[in-house]
């Protein structure tokens, strides 16, 4: 683990492995990085890997803000920091949110984008669970939903360590400022869309696939069966595969060849 100081923020990260291009993972709401080991152990033997932990979560600090945009912002400069864009930046949940910003507000960083069960169609609720989170933390019954009875009991008990001893004000703070980008999903999808850009969901998606094939032309959507939220744990040799097979996407992609 090593730490880059950025600005107010000291953000915490694992760098591992050479090839390009480099995968940059990132985390979802009240997670961090330890979320994408399997991927990050898998690919970091033939390419760059780096995982970061989003502002005030694992072991990275700083103050607020917390929300997607400043989080987009901090992997930017993490990235610019280390001479690692531009990346493959894969997002899980609330972290595919924050990569779809980060191609938005630092298209020069990206390479293409994959998006991990993300709650492409409920940002627009996050603001409903704001205080709620703020008041009383993340709940048992918040995260519930993310489990399936397959869901292996070694990933449960993960996701909960993590989850449950997130600090409320962080928690709610990921999830705070919604407005700035929820009625904009559909124009970040399709700005993605203009470079290789995969979705991969769980058995019960958090977003809308058949919407997603609405508002872009060229994505590449993956299931996976019988998972719960947290598939990349669940199924990481499936996971690892997928990210594989988006590499010879983003190598035959005519559209880059042209840049």
């Amino acid at each position: 683990m090593a730490v880059a100081e950025l600005g107010p923020a000291s953000i915490a990260y694992d760098d591992a492995g050479s090839g390009a291009p480099t995968f940059v993972f990132v985390h979802g709401w009240a997670c961090d990085r330890t979320f994408w080991r399997p991927q990050f152990e898998d690919l970091s033997r033939d390419h760059r890997c780096i995982a970061v932990d989003l502002r005030a979560r694992g072991e990275s600090t700083g103050p607020a803000p917390y929300d997607v945009t400043t989080a987009a912002d901090d992997v930017a400069a993490l990235v610019e920091h280390l001479g690692a864009g531009p990346a493959i930046v894969v997002g899980h949940s609330l972290g595919g949110i924050v990569a779809l910003l980060l191609n938005e507000r630092h298209p020069e960083l990206v390479l293409g984008t994959v998006l991990g069960d993300s709650p492409l169609s409920g940002a627009e609720n996050f603001s409903r669970a704001v205080e709620a989170v703020r008041v009383g933390g993340v709940s048992p019954n918040m995260i519930e939903s993310f489990f399936v009875p397959s869901t292996p009991p070694h990933v449960r008990e993960h996701v909960e360590s993590v989850m449950l001893n997130a600090p409320a004000e962080v928690a709610a703070g990921m999830l705070d400022a919604s407005d700035a980008y929820a009625p904009r999903i559909d124009d970040l999808l399709k700005l993605a869309d203009q470079k290789p850009l995969m979705a991969i969901w769980a058995s019960k998606p958090l977003g809308d696939p058949a919407h997603l094939r609405d508002v872009t032309m060229f994505i590449r959507q993956e299931p996976i069966p019988g998972t719960g939220h947290f598939f990349q744990l669940e199924k990481p040799a499936i996971t690892n595969a997928l990210l594989r097979a988006f590499l010879d996407d983003v190598e035959r992609d005519p559209r880059l060849a042209q840049e």
